[in-house]
């Protein structure tokens, strides 16, 4: 699919680009190099997650590139007609919470285990979601800044180990 049709997809709504639980860097890069392409061609998106970011790469990254990720507990006004993109995530998995909102598009890296209809979805057996989003920028043109470049490639690098891994 073109990713630019994710952000018609999108446009005019309330948007929310979710992660798996406990997010890794790669999560991270993902879902900020999402939010980042998306708002470049007009669609505003809050990040958000379940349980906590407890690993110090996570922290660290969040610190570092001014990422901001929402607790599902810090998003009172999340509603049922409110879209959710998943990232690093597919709905019906167990490291995934299933919010109020409406799941419409899922980028992933992993097998699917449960199939589910998205009005948008890219799975694609890659060594890191980050890869998947890097992507969208080269496909479609769209200028990418250093530090979204630079979460984007550490997620890749983390995600790959060292880039020994599914690359």
């Amino acid at each position: 699919m073109n990713p630019l049709d994710l952000a018609d997809i999108l446009r005019n709504h309330t948007v929310y680009i979710q992660t798996h639980n406990f997010p890794d860097p790669d999560a991270i890069a993902s879902a900020f190099g999402l939010q980042q392409f998306l708002d470049f061609h007009g669609v505003s998106a809050m990040l958000c997650y379940d349980g906590k970011i407890d690993r110090l790469s996570a922290k660290k990254m969040l610190d570092t590139f001014g990422i901001t990720m929402h607790s599902k507990n810090d998003l009172p006004d999340m509603a049922r007609e409110d879209l959710i993109v998943l990232v690093d995530s597919q709905k019906k998995n167990s490291n995934v919470t299933d919010l109020i909102g409406d799941e419409v598009a899922c980028i992933d890296h992993h097998p699917v285990f449960v199939s589910y209809q998205y009005l948008y979805q890219d799975i694609r057996p890659v060594g890191a979601c980050s890869s998947i989003i890097a992507s969208y920028y080269e496909q479609t043109d769209t200028p990418i800044s250093p530090a979204c470049a630079a979460a984007l490639a550490y997620g890749i690098k983390m995600d790959t180990a060292d880039f020994c891994r599914g690359t």
